[in-house]
């Protein structure tokens, strides 16, 4: 089953949209049967899958009588499966969805209106505003966010402290520290830049700091942005490579030596523990410029519109997001909590996660429902400028008629 593309996708939300119009399920009460769960984290035995699936089985535990069916759908086919499954009226209860996705997602009648729910639970404050603003859709809530991720530097103490030199606060600072410890065929810091998505992040996150906004990347903050990572990889600070390099890759250049820095998640911290326990590393805040600011992953729980228990689904959801059960969870899934009263397990590293997640931007509105397309897009400049088939210029103003298109379509 291959990945739906952003014009095929919006054409397949439209005509959902229409034939969904009016025929919302889950008001008239819980009927018997399991739950039935879906998310794309990954199967029951894996290090993604395997803790939602024993958090589920906590929950069955302490509420006897009560199933869960989970279905795990690999992420490709999550939203394409979501939609035919809504077209043949054969909708989960709960959907794990990408917060980028909740726009759509509600837009098309997929998942449920909670505003009356969130309202009478009166919890909504204790999460991160930048979470809590993507299951947000015309004024309405759309879902509960579930756990979170957030980009930060990762850098090897051994070769920080040989070279006497601390962690960059500035992106000026960045650039003149990476350069100065690439060297005998190490680069100074190793970034995503690998064709699609994934790989506009360090842009993005770059852009944000500049003062930018990722629909209008054609602008002063945009060139400063675009121009500032040409100028690392043209002096060698950066490797030409990491147009090539996904998170992973960027994790192992960073894991056997080959970069003095990273720009990563907090997903690598137990993988780094576990993979590389003799590896000298800490964290800091992401460099700032006009402003310091992460880039928010996140997902949403909802509970969709073909719920027959919508009631039951609305108390897993609550319970999951309890902050005693995500203080146990969080950790075993490698994440970090979207809600601010979680309390805080010690450990330093994750507290740096944590702190950079209080300044997280997300995409909202028409850029999340585009998102996939806009950062695509983004990725597509920065592959032409630091390649150098085109102008800074000229890659940025390309990909913006691209965008514009996209949020216009």
């Amino acid at each position: 089953m291959r990945r739906v593309g952003p014009a095929r996708w919006a054409a397949l939300l439209v005509v959902l949209a229409a034939s969904l119009t009016g025929c919302g399920g889950g008001d008239g009460g819980d009927g018997p049967g399991a739950l039935r769960f879906w998310h794309f984290y990954g199967p029951p035995d894996s290090a993604t899958g395997g803790p939602l699936v024993k958090l589920i089985e906590k929950y069955e535990r302490a509420h006897p009588g009560v199933t869960v069916e989970v279905r795990h759908i690999p992420f490709g086919e999550f939203n394409r499966t979501l939609l035919q499954a809504a077209a043949g009226r054969e909708l989960p209860d709960v959907a794990l969805i990408g917060a980028t996705a909740t726009q759509a997602m509600a837009e098309a009648g997929i998942i449920s209106d909670l505003t009356p729910r969130v309202t009478a639970w009166g919890k909504q404050a204790g999460f991160l505003p930048a979470s809590w603003n993507t299951t947000q859709v015309g004024g309405k809530t759309y879902g509960l966010p579930h756990v979170a991720d957030s980009y930060a530097i990762y850098y090897n103490t051994d070769i920080f402290r040989r070279a006497g030199t601390e962690p960059p606060k500035t992106w000026a600072e960045l650039g003149e520290t990476a350069r100065k410890l690439a060297r005998d065929g190490r680069q100074g810091l190793a970034i995503s830049g690998i064709e699609g998505e994934e790989g506009a992040t360090a842009l993005v996150i770059r852009l944000l700091a500049a003062g930018g906004d990722p629909a209008k990347v054609d602008t002063p903050q945009g060139r400063a942005a675009l121009r500032h990572l040409k100028v690392m990889v043209d002096r060698g600070a950066v490797s030409k490579g990491m147009l090539g390099w996904n998170e992973e890759d960027v994790k192992n250049q960073f894991a056997n030596g080959r970069a003095a820095m990273m720009i990563n998640s907090a997903t690598y911290v137990s993988t780094l523990r576990t993979e590389n326990p003799d590896l000298k590393w800490d964290v800091a805040l992401l460099p700032g410029d006009a402003r310091r600011t992460t880039f928010l992953a996140a997902e949403n729980l909802t509970i969709t519109s073909g719920s027959a228990r919508p009631d039951a689904a609305w108390d897993l959801l609550t319970w999951m997001q309890r902050p005693d059960v995500l203080a146990e969870y969080l950790p075993a899934r490698n994440k970090l909590p979207a809600r601010t009263d979680v309390p805080d397990d010690g450990d330093e590293i994750r507290a740096v996660f944590r702190e950079q997640l209080r300044s997280a931007w997300a995409p909202t509105g028409a850029l999340a429902r585009n998102s996939t397309e806009v950062f695509t897009h983004i990725q597509g400049a920065l592959q032409a400028a630091v390649s150098g088939s085109v102008p800074v210029e000229r890659a940025l103003a390309d990909a913006q008629r691209k965008i514009d298109e996209a949020l216009t379509r």
